[in-house]
């Protein structure tokens, strides 16, 4: 079956470098790094608002080359897109679906994305979390197969955040396909049924989360502040980072150095946990970039 998106070596100036993915019909595709890693100018691309300097894109069994037109069934929202401050919620939804030929978006997604109660307000009386709900059903009005969102939910309180994610799951049953950057290594763990994890405009690697937090091994992990002298304990990894450092080990190795611990620690309780697609992330990136995962915890 033919990807509704095939993304080969594309590439961009510093910013991208061979990048290659997929995304099938009936899943959601979730590109996840650090600010600055790429995923903003990859789907500039990928909408036509910057040009690769290499590279190809498939959308839907057709090659879309520099300047050429999206394919019909292919909608697009990106982080910074707007609409005029006086314009009321209907006024654009029933323009759009005009536009598109359709009859605006189904009940279930205007639920899910609570655009009743913001029918009759204006653009600029919004807040950014519903701003951002807007652009999205924008983007839905024209039933499309395959979905492109940049940063959906970055930012945004945890309502904003939770209706947008099972908005997304729709996507995937009832629309075809979904490509979504996000900052949030846990959202993505959630979401994803695969992840591209890019770090400085590079593929690190791509799976299922699961598939990626088995590439750590069977492995536990401790996490301790990060003034803690940890020290080098027997057949455990040390991955020290700004605010933490993670220690990565079987069960009896990482309770071994508990004990070693507890002497600097004093009453602390240590919690053992298993590894999640965060720990993934920082044990393949192997050079640390500490600031910008810590805020997706």
């Amino acid at each position: 079956m033919t990807p509704l998106l095939d993304v080969t070596d594309l590439s961009k100036g510093q910013v991208l470098e061979e990048v290659s993915f997929t995304v099938e019909r009936g899943e959601i595709v979730c590109v996840v790094g650090p600010p600055g890693s790429g995923k903003t100018a990859l789907m500039e691309c990928l909408a036509g608002a910057a040009e690769p300097d290499a590279g190809g894109v498939e959308m839907l069994g057709r090659t879309v080359g520099p300047g050429d037109p999206l394919p019909p069934g292919v909608a697009v929202s990106l982080g910074d897109e707007s609409l005029p401050d006086r314009m009321k919620v209907a006024e654009v939804l029933s323009l759009f679906s005009r536009l598109y030929g359709t009859r605006g978006l189904p009940p279930r997604l205007l639920d899910l994305l609570d655009l009743e109660p913001l029918l009759p307000r204006r653009f600029k009386a919004l807040t950014d979390g519903q701003r951002r709900r807007v652009m999205i059903a924008l983007a839905l009005a024209g039933n499309p197969e395959l979905v492109l969102l940049d940063g959906p939910t970055t930012g945004l309180k945890p309502g904003s955040r939770q209706r947008i994610e099972q908005a997304l799951g729709e996507l995937r049953d009832g629309y075809g396909g979904v490509c979504v950057t996000l900052d949030d290594l846990a959202q993505a763990e959630r979401l994803a049924d695969r992840v591209v994890l890019l770090r400085r405009g590079r593929v690190l690697a791509e799976g299922s989360p699961s598939r990626l937090i088995r590439l750590l091994g069977s492995v536990f992990v401790l996490r301790v502040p990060s003034h803690m002298k940890v020290g080098r304990p027997r057949e455990v990894r040390v991955l020290p980072y700004a605010s933490s450092t993670y220690l990565y080990g079987s069960r009896p190795a990482l309770e071994a150095a508990i004990q070693e611990l507890a002497p600097l620690s004093g009453d602390r309780i240590w919690s053992i946990r298993p590894p999640t697609l965060r720990d993934a992330y920082l044990t393949l990136a192997a050079v640390p970039e500490p600031a910008a995962l810590e805020r997706g915890r």
